[in-house]
């Protein structure tokens, strides 16, 4: 699906689709935005492990890849983002053939947790846009996942909480999952859209459960990026929130 189809599709009048009843709303890395939490403390840590005489950027590279392996046994655990910094350390250590030090483990630990400890970065006119929609009528909905701690904090920091009729934290987003979402709010998976930034937890489940997605062009983290996602013309590609109030009808 090129940009050039999506925006011919969304400019000719009789291609327009109807106003959504509800709107699905994911949360992180959509309405708000985890990447810098997640690169300040990556590199708080890197900095450690830099000053401790071994390679940063060896550090970090084996860092993404153990973290991404450790959700199969840790899942969205606080545990899971200092345990795979960690893991990263002592594995450059046995390369090098030194043995890891019990102060830098815990500076390293000590770094690595502060991505909990700080409000998320609210994307920008996220407010604004809710509160448009919800002007027109539009039944709106956060479907959000991860351990049930860090996502309640992130609602509650991000201030958006208010905006939302239904308000739901699940460790993963089956179309079975979105379905009950839009059905609590008295609608059908044809009247209504799913937004989100992830292809593998937000596009294609929302697909499968019969609703018209909205793509948000932003970042997505190692263990939800898909190579090959095959989008259809039931999904609309924007390069920010604020864009969805040009898909309504005037």
């Amino acid at each position: 699906m090129s940009k050039d189809g999506r925006e011919s599709r969304r400019a000719v009048g009789q291609s327009r689709l109807p106003d959504p009843v509800v709107i699905v709303f994911d949360g992180d890395d959509t309405l708000w935005t985890t990447e810098p939490l997640y690169d300040d403390a990556r590199s708080a840590a890197r900095a450690v492990v830099a000053a401790a005489g071994l390679d940063g950027g060896q550090w970090e590279v084996l860092e993404r890849a153990i973290d991404v392996a450790n959700v199969a046994t840790l899942g969205y655990s606080p545990k899971r983002f200092p345990t795979s910094c960690l893991q990263a350390y002592e594995d450059l250590c046995a390369r090098e053939e030194r043995t890891p030090e019990a102060a830098v483990a815990s500076q390293i630990r000590r770094a690595a947790t502060t991505v909990f400890k700080r409000e998320p970065v609210v994307v920008d006119n996220a407010r604004g846009t809710l509160e448009f929609l919800r002007r027109r009528g539009i039944r709106l909905a956060l479907l959000t996942k991860g351990d049930l701690r860090v996502q309640t904090q992130r609602i509650e920091g991000s201030g958006l909480r208010p905006m939302f009729a239904a308000v739901r934290i699940v460790s993963e987003k089956s179309p079975a999952i979105i379905r009950s979402t839009v059905a609590a709010l008295g609608a059908e998976p044809s009247e209504a859209w799913m937004v989100g930034n992830s292809i593998k937890s937000d596009v294609i489940p929302a697909l499968q459960a019969g609703l018209t997605v909205v793509w948000i062009e932003a970042h997505v983290w190692e263990h939800e990026r898909v190579p090959e996602h095959g989008l259809d013309d039931r999904v609309i590609a924007l390069h920010a929130l604020a864009d969805i109030r040009n898909l309504l009808n005037p």
